[in-house]
């Protein structure tokens, strides 16, 4: 009788132990809303831009967009979640609820040069899906350029032109085809509503 009290003496003390530990570790994980994101706009942009760098020969090659979400840790470090491969003409960044990490941009290419899309630009779809996570975005593209969706403002502004990033050999410019070095989400409709350029 006393054997079988003090077992379950021990496993209540057991149980209220994993229930303290469980609750402390709990409380001491910082979800995204916990922390005040600390990283500035340039440094998620470079960042952004090297690891758009880094995947536009693969684009190319595989003829799909490429993407994934950058975040800051609860050490105010820039990380990305894996790449996801998507298809010609769309990528689908997953949902991203991490832990200790806020999202603070997505990115993804182009893919590789077709005349059929409007790829050298940012698509509707590409602002309207930033403006509708709260979240910039960041695009590169066959030409080689980089655009910087800002969701806050509701435009594309281009970071850096034709050739800054690597470009597909298969590349050709469109000179019938006017690209601003910004676009509102206005401008943006206006152009995929439109006549494409005559190339």
């Amino acid at each position: 009788m006393e054997t079988s009290r003090n077992t379950a003496l021990i496993f209540g003390a057991c149980a209220i132990a994993w229930v303290v530990i469980v609750a402390r570790a709990y409380t001491n994980v910082k979800g995204p809303e916990d922390f005040v994101v600390t990283v500035s706009q340039p440094e998620v942009q470079a960042f952004a831009r090297d690891q758009l760098g880094a995947l536009q020969k693969r684009s190319f090659a595989e003829d799909v967009e490429l993407c994934a979400i950058i975040f800051e840790d609860s050490e105010g470090k820039l990380g990305s979640t894996p790449v996801r491969v998507g298809a010609e003409a769309s990528c689908d960044i997953a949902y991203f609820d991490e832990p200790g990490m806020a999202p603070v941009a997505s990115f993804h290419t182009h893919g590789s040069f077709g005349e059929e899309y409007d790829n050298e630009v940012p698509s509707l779809t590409d602002i309207q899906s930033d403006i509708g996570s709260g979240m910039d975005g960041y695009v590169s593209t066959p030409g080689g350029r980089l655009w910087w969706i800002d969701w806050r403002g509701e435009r594309a502004v281009e970071v850096c032109g034709e050739g800054c990033l690597e470009q597909d050999p298969d590349y050709r410019p469109c000179p019938g085809d006017r690209i601003n070095r910004e676009f509102s989400l206005t401008q943006l409709v206006a152009r995929n509503d439109s006549v494409a350029a005559d190339c």
